[in-house]
């Protein structure tokens, strides 16, 4: 199912602000069924199967917890419950990421009159991370090659090393790519004050808002449930 890059800015943003009222187990794991499903009905079922799976274990180490010592279980549960109360937020961030290509986001934030120049700083970072991986990717083969890649021996004996052969190479590559995104922005035209057009043509259909305003109406319910039973 495809839906509307609008409403998936929009939902983003909700699902953000819901699931930080939402931060006990019961109502956190609701928001999280509601995402699950969102997600599942986009396209990702794997990852969603994925995230599920992880949410479990997560819940299971929190009740398991009492049997742990309490110096380790109390640093280990702070760090479980904040990850369980980002689960929907990183679940439907993946999904949002996975099922937009650049192009279709960018249109949508000119769509919503966004201003410019953030919507110019987002495209270029949106196209300098995935950039940014395959040169690290390249980085460690170099690494690799030349015999301190990224081994417990090689951490041990010779750190410095490891992190000068790392960190030099990527900072003058991230500063070479920052460069040449930057002409490119130019290039299309991104600092143009005329007009933009584009070859995504935008279009929301009913299914789009049917299936946005029942979701809208799901995470609303969550918050509202929990504000009355918290009033009793």
């Amino acid at each position: 199912m495809k839906l509307d890059v609008r409403y998936k800015f929009f939902l983003l943003m909700l699902i953000g602000v819901v699931a930080f009222f939402a931060k006990d187990i019961i109502y956190g794991s609701m928001v999280f069924i509601i995402v699950c499903l969102l997600s599942f009905l986009i396209g990702q079922r794997k990852k969603t199967i994925k995230f599920i799976v992880f949410y479990i274990f997560l819940l299971l180490f929190i009740v398991f917890s009492k049997y742990v010592p309490v110096t380790l279980s109390n640093m280990m549960l702070m760090i479980v419950l904040c990850m369980r109360m980002c689960m929907p937020i990183l679940l439907y961030g993946q999904t949002f990421l996975r099922t937009t290509p650049v192009s279709e986001m960018v249109t949508g934030l000119y769509a919503i009159r966004i201003p410019r120049s953030f919507i110019i700083t987002f495209a270029v970072a949106m196209r300098f991370f995935p950039t940014a991986k395959e040169e690290i990717s390249h980085v460690r083969d170099a690494m690799s090659l030349r015999g301190i890649g990224f081994s417990w021996r090689n951490l041990r004996r010779r750190p410095g090393m490891v992190f000068e052969g790392f960190i030099t190479p990527l900072l003058v590559r991230a500063s070479t790519i920052a460069e040449e995104l930057s002409a490119a922005s130019i290039t299309r035209g991104l600092d143009n004050p005329a007009p933009r057009t584009a070859f995504i043509k935008l279009n929301i259909t009913v299914k789009d808002t049917f299936l946005t305003v029942i979701f809208t109406l799901l995470l609303i319910s969550v918050v509202l449930l929990r504000t009355i039973v918290g009033r009793w």
